[in-house]
């Protein structure tokens, strides 16, 4: 099962993927505690997936004590305000990678959760150490590739060219039927964007 929790001003996407009550996180964002708190009593709670490393994105897993899977080129996120953006905003980064156990990721890596098994695609472009996991039929893409649209890629560590080539390499990976669950906005199809997104 999948569940969408919206948090935070910039309507962030957090996914909690269950299965026989324990689950896994995927970005959870800005404003998350009373969120953190709900998954609490539901859950056992086994990890958190980061799709890249912005404020967003990753705030809230200061209110978790699980292991944090990251690739490995976005770890100087988790200790650099510059690069997750809390200093653009004005704020203070609230923790460190060293509060954290981390599991650091390589493209093309596979590893077993709550039941599912998870595959790690490294798509730089929207940062340098952006990724999309697949799993079970679904895509999660972060903020690499949206319904109709994709994600920016003037925020530091962004690349353009490296954006193209990675939503190339999305197209031409997966089949028309997989579901897109993106950073922002609503759940797409591979098969519909390839046919209307105008970045594709």
């Amino acid at each position: 099962m999948i569940e969408k929790i919206v948090t935070g001003e910039f309507q962030t996407n957090t996914y909690v993927i269950s299965n026989q009550g324990k689950c896994i996180l995927v970005d959870p964002g800005l404003d998350f505690k009373r969120s953190a708190e709900r998954i609490k009593e539901k859950y056992e709670i086994q990890a958190i997936l980061l799709t890249h490393g912005h404020i967003d994105h990753i705030d809230g897993i200061r209110f978790f004590n699980v292991p944090i899977y990251i690739h490995e080129a976005e770890l100087p996120f988790l200790n650099d305000s510059s690069l997750s953006l809390y200093r653009m905003l004005g704020l203070t980064q609230p923790f460190s990678s060293a509060q954290f156990k981390i599991i650091p990721l390589k493209d093309g890596m596979e590893f077993e959760l709550i039941g599912y098994k998870f595959k790690v695609y490294h798509m730089p472009g929207h940062t340098k150490g952006s990724v999309v996991y697949a799993y079970h039929r679904k895509l999660l893409s972060g903020d690499t590739l949206f319904h109709m649209s994709m994600g920016r890629t003037d925020f530091p560590t962004g690349d353009a060219s490296k954006m193209r080539n990675s939503l190339k390499r999305i197209i031409d990976t997966f089949e028309d039927s997989i579901e897109v669950y993106p950073g922002h906005d609503e759940k797409t199809t591979i098969g519909f964007e390839r046919k209307h997104n105008p970045y594709l």
